[in-house]
């Protein structure tokens, strides 16, 4: 084996600050910018290769249950999508546009508003959109945005999938969901984040984490307690756990 091959490199992501960038310089207003921020949502919220964003079809698209289906993906295989409320929001606002504009469900989701040309790849309006356009039109926002790193569908790929493991879910079903056939591909994604490790070496603390809603709405309500009903919700807890320890 030659030196260095077979090496799995650590995949190439975007900080949570450049996302914002990315997300954020995308104006919305106009029909393509619309579009363009939806593309940005479905690649970063649901993981999908460039080929099989521009294959997908508006039937392929499930708002109601939120999530996306991908038709024979990499290996032949199809996959189902789940997508968070904000991805599924933009998928929501650009599935209204592309029905004002005479779109059915066959049609591809992402289509050309206009015929034109954006440097060497040609588009023509109501066609999918071909790969190269994405990948130019990605390139376009980060350099807009200020972001120095190079952004293609794949770094927001790779994005998607650390976001997922840093949320808590398990290599088997971030496999799953990025369609890989072999969970040693998913591994990669496992590594250690270059800032974690900085700020646990520099003694950094963590920044805090955001409470889920029951948690947060709970400690809402601790917070609003008088000092008295602190005491005797204290001394209710301790009753309690003191006949579960036979006490």
């Amino acid at each position: 084996m030659k030196r260095g091959e077979g090496r799995r490199r650590i995949p190439v992501t975007l900080s949570e600050g450049d996302v914002e960038r990315l997300e954020g310089i995308v104006r919305t207003a106009s029909t393509t910018g619309l579009r363009n921020r939806a593309i940005v949502a479905t690649l970063l919220g649901a993981g999908l290769r460039v080929s099989e964003l521009v294959a997908l079809r508006g039937m392929d698209v499930d708002l109601a249950r939120g999530t996306v289906r991908v038709n024979a993906g990499k290996g032949g295989k199809d996959r189902v999508i789940p997508v968070d409320a904000q991805t599924r929001a933009w998928l929501q606002a650009w599935a209204e546009k592309r029905a004002r504009l005479g779109l059915n469900g066959r049609a591809p989701f992402f289509v050309g508003i206009r015929t034109g040309r954006t440097g060497a790849v040609e588009r023509k309006a109501g066609e999918g959109l071909k790969p190269r356009y994405i990948q130019a039109l990605l390139s376009r926002l980060a350099a807009a945005a200020g972001i120095e790193q190079r952004v293609t569908p794949h770094v927001l790929r790779h994005t998607y999938a650390t976001r997922l493991l840093d949320r808590g879910l398990n290599l088997r079903q971030v496999q799953t969901l990025l369609g890989h056939s072999d969970v040693s591909t998913t591994q990669v994604y496992t590594h250690v984040s270059d800032e974690d490790l900085r700020r646990a070496v520099q003694g950094e603390e963590q920044p805090p984490q955001e409470l889920p809603a029951g948690v947060e709405a709970l400690a809402q309500a601790l917070a609003g307690l008088t000092a008295e009903q602190r005491r005797a919700l204290a001394l209710a807890l301790a009753g309690d756990a003191g006949r579960r320890s036979g006490g």
